[in-house]
């Protein structure tokens, strides 16, 4: 099995993979047609578990002619090489962070705005609708496909240190963030000392004192077992983290109709699916690190950070455009 896939792969990463044994997550019988998925979390994230689904429905609607191939854990890659390697044909599908993402498509840098969504109904809708899509599309000229949005969940702040509840108390801290102007410049604004790290250097990182803080979802928090070397966590939501699903254009203009169909209908299983687990991933995740302190603010220390980041909207206005921020905004009834 892992022969005919070393042939059909470009990239000197799938053969370091098989050379040293790592492979991907093994499958059942070989399918006619593979689709190579990679990702960056671990087997237990809710993105890995979803594309588990999405390769048994595949099997079962297309009677065993069409299933997934899964690399996690950064086997070929972080995030931003997974992109790269959708666009190169290397691997066929990704979930990833949205902020990377807006390195290959300036208009997801409108996902970056802090405190834009205030709930999850609302991210849905917004994602699910014209303005999400539209976004997905904005894709296409750089040679990839956004299929649609998995969620990673609000992103919360958490440290080895102490305590936070003001932004007073996160000056000149070390803190590491995704790959993307935006967060840099929103976590500088708030007094923290942030720098950029790719997530699967992360736990070295926060292992090796390099950063006293970084910014995630809980259950990111968990799966990674980040709570081994941070026990401290403020619950900012300070962004709506979605992960969108991307595909190869080859791979999928290569499917017949009726194949495109069967894909289709089955990634909208794996969706809501994916989603349906990541409403309950976060509390599990708490309730699973005794050992780490949550704290709750209060609507005033809330404000506090999200008076600190307003400023930050008229960057992602240049980055994303006007037009798309002004009605981003008006759709989630921020002005």
């Amino acid at each position: 099995m892992f022969h005919g896939i070393f042939r059909s792969f470009r990239s000197g990463l799938l053969a370091a993979a098989v050379v040293t044994g790592l492979g991907a997550v093994p499958a059942l019988a070989d399918p006619q047609i593979v689709f190579r998925a990679a990702h960056a979390g671990a087997t237990t994230s809710t993105g890995h578990l979803a594309l588990e689904f999405l390769d048994r429905e595949l099997r079962e609607k297309s009677g065993g002619r069409i299933g997934l191939e899964i690399f996690p854990g950064a086997q070929l890659g972080g995030e931003r090489e997974a992109i790269e390697n959708i666009q190169f044909g290397n691997i066929d599908l990704t979930f990833v962070s949205s902020a990377p993402v807006a390195s290959f498509a300036p208009a997801f840098y409108a996902f970056d705005i802090p405190f834009l969504f205030s709930d999850r109904a609302q991210a849905y809708e917004i994602l699910d609708g014209e303005i999400g899509q539209e976004i997905l599309a904005t894709l296409e000229p750089v040679g990839i496909v956004g299929l649609t949005y998995w969620e990673n969940g609000f992103r919360q702040l958490t440290n080895s240190k102490k305590v936070i509840r003001t932004p007073e108390d996160l000056a000149g801290m070390k803190m590491r963030t995704m790959e993307n102007e935006i967060h840099i410049a929103a976590w500088r604004t708030i007094g923290a000392n942030p720098a950029p790290l790719a997530f699967n250097e992360l736990f070295t990182a926060l292992q090796q004192g390099t950063f006293d803080a970084q910014e995630g979802p809980i259950n990111l928090f968990h799966d990674m077992r980040f709570n081994e070397v941070q026990h401290f966590v403020t619950k900012t939501n300070h962004i709506y983290s979605p992960w969108p699903v991307l595909a190869n254009p080859d791979k999928l203009a290569s499917l017949s109709p009726e194949d495109r169909a069967i894909f289709d209908a089955a990634l909208a299983l794996a969706t809501d699916y994916q989603r349906g687990l990541a409403k309950e991933a976060d509390d599990k995740a708490e309730a699973a690190m005794p050992e780490v302190t949550f704290t709750e603010l209060s609507p005033a220390e809330l404000e506090a950070f999200a008076a600190r980041v307003a400023p930050i909207t008229d960057l992602v206005r240049q980055k994303a455009g006007d037009d798309l921020v002004t009605r981003l905004l008006a759709a989630a009834g921020k002005i």
